[in-house]
C-alpha cells in the first residue's frame, strides 16, 4: 500500500499528489474497499471518455456512429477469434457498461489506468 495519494480530476486530467501517514493509507483503501461502484450507461461512458481526454471528441463521435476508436478494436483483434463478436457487440451497442466486465478491465489495462482511476473514472461517470 502506498503513502503517497495521487488524485485524479477525471474532467480535466490534472493530478495532485499527497502525502499520506500510514494510517491515513489504510484508511482510505478501507473507503474505497466498501464504496460500491456503480454501473453506467453507454453515453455516460462516451461522455465520461472524452471529457477526460482518454480518447478525443472525434473518437467519441465517431463511436457514436458506430466506429470502435483504434485501441478498442486493436484489443478486440487481439482476441480469440470465437470470442470477437461478443466484444464488438458489448462494445458498441452497450446497454450498461459494468465496471468488473473483462473487456472494461483489458481496455484500462492496455491504456496503462490502474484499478484506482478506472473506480473513480465509474464514480465520476456515474454522475453525468
Amino acid at each position: 500500500m502506498s503513502n503517497v495519494e495521487i488524485i485524479t480530476n477525471a474532467l480535466t486530467g490534472l493530478q495532485e499528489t499527497r502525502a499520506l501517514t500510514p494510517a491515513q493509507a489504510a484508511a482510505l483503501q478501507a473507503a474505497r474497499n466498501s464504496i460500491p461502484i456503480p454501473d453506467i450507461s453507454f453515453s455516460q461512458l462516451l461522455i465520461g471518455l472524452v471529457g477526460a481526454g482518454w480518447i478525443t471528441e472525434a473518437e467519441g463521435n465517431g463511436w457514436l456512429a458506430g466506429t470502435l476508436p483504434p485501441p478498442v478494436t486493436a484489443l478486440i483483434n487481439s482476441l480469440p477469434a470465437n470470442q470477437r463478436f461478443a466484444a464488438r457487440a458489448r462494445a458498441l451497442h452497450p446497454s450498461v457498461v459494468i465496471r468488473s466486465d473483462p473487456l472494461v478491465n483489458a481496455l484500462a489495462a492496455a491504456q496503462g489506468k490502474t484499478a484506482a482511476e478506472m473506480d473513480a473514472f465509474f464514480q465520476t461517470a456515474s454522475a453525468l
